[in-house]
Parts: structure tokens; C-alpha cells; sequence
């Protein structure tokens, strides 16, 4: 596997800001933007809820791997990971060995009030399907957050979305990207 450093992979937990900024950031940068859960929707033709409901989450681990096993052929793309994604070992490896890899980081209490009244996010439903209240998300958030932090954290790059707003969020992280990527292939010129 060769490391393509136009290869951006975003991750972060859901409502991070992966889908918002993602299409924005490929477009200053000049890239294609994938969102990788809509690519597995459209390839095995229904929602990951449905997905996660039918089959179980493992069986959608096998479909997210060989989603990623497609995208990683290509160059100049920025790519919305899932925000399970990185626990799958073969995923990660496959991440980190052929992309450069940012974390949109932000604080459990923030996601919580953005996936407050999202309905499609099968890992912040009660019992039966039970609308949480926004504490009890916050807590199942914290919790998850616990489990995947270690993996985020090991990106390339971290970016706060939390703190600017989206236009001011992207000019960052094109700099940093930029900035990267010239470091990285000065680096293996040497």
C-alpha cells in the first residue's frame, strides 16, 4: 500500500462536523469528496440503520472495509468517515498506511446538542428505539467518545469544530493540510 497524502480522511464522532465540512474542505483544496456511509448505502441499497438492524454491526464493519479497500485506489479526495470506523483494526491500518488521517474534534456536551433531534443515528437510541433525553446522550456520548478517543487521537491532525464557525474551521484545516503535506513529501524526497 502506498501512502497518498491527497488522501483526507476525515473522522470524528457523529455531528462532528464531518459531512459539513468535508465538501467544503475538497472544494478548497481542489479534491472529490466522498462520504463513505452514503457510498455504503448506495451500494448495498438501504440506510445503515437498516443495515445495523438486519444484519448487525459486524457484517456493516465487512461492508465499511471494503467501501474504504475502493477509495483508497484513488488520489484527491477527501473522504467523511463513519464515526465507528476507526475501531476496525483492518480499517485503521488501511487508513493510516494510505491517507492522511484528521480528527474533528468536539466536546461531548456539543454533539449531544447536535444529534439531539437526529433520529437516524442507531448508536443514540434508547431500549426498543427510545428517544434519549439530551443528558442521557451526552452520557452514551461520553461513554462511546472514551472507547474511540485513543484512535482519534492518533490522526495526523486535530482541528476544534467547535470554536469558529464552518468558513473559519475550513481555512484552518487547509492550512494545516497544506502545510502537511508539503512537510510529508519534502520528507520522503530526502
Amino acid at each position: 500500500m502506498k501512502k497518498h497524502h491527497s488522501l483526507i480522511f476525515l473522522t470524528g464522532f457523529s455531528g462532528s462536523g464531518k459531512s459539513t465540512i468535508g465538501p467544503l474542505l475538497a472544494n478548497s483544496l481542489g479534491y472529490e469528496f466522498i462520504d463513505l456511509d452514503q457510498m455504503i448505502e448506495k451500494q448495498a441499497g438501504k440506510t445503515i440503520t437498516l443495515i445495523f438492524a438486519e444484519n448487525g454491526e459486524e457484517y456493516f464493519r465487512k461492508l465499511e472495509f471494503h467501501a474504504l479497500e475502493g477509495v483508497v485506489e484513488q488520489t484527491n479526495l477527501v473522504i467523511s468517515l463513519g464515526g465507528g470506523v476507526l475501531q476496525n483494526d483492518r480499517s485503521y491500518e488501511l487508513i493510516k498506511a494510505t491517507g492522511t488521517l484528521v480528527y474533528l474534534k468536539s466536546p461531548a456536551r456539543t454533539l449531544a446538542k447536535r444529534l439531539y433531534n437526529k433520529s437516524d443515528r442507531p448508536l443514540l437510541r434508547g431500549e426498543k428505539g427510545r428517544k434519549l433525553t439530551r443528558e442521557e446522550i451526552e452520557e452514551k456520548i461520553s461513554t462511546i467518545l472514551s472507547k474511540r478517543e485513543p484512535r482519534y487521537e492518533s490522526a495526523d491532525l486535530t482541528v476544534q469544530t467547535d470554536i469558529n464557525r464552518i468558513g473559519s474551521t475550513v481555512e484552518e484545516l487547509t492550512r494545516k493540510i497544506e502545510r502537511y503535506i508539503r512537510k510529508a513529501s519534502s520528507s520522503t524526497m530526502d
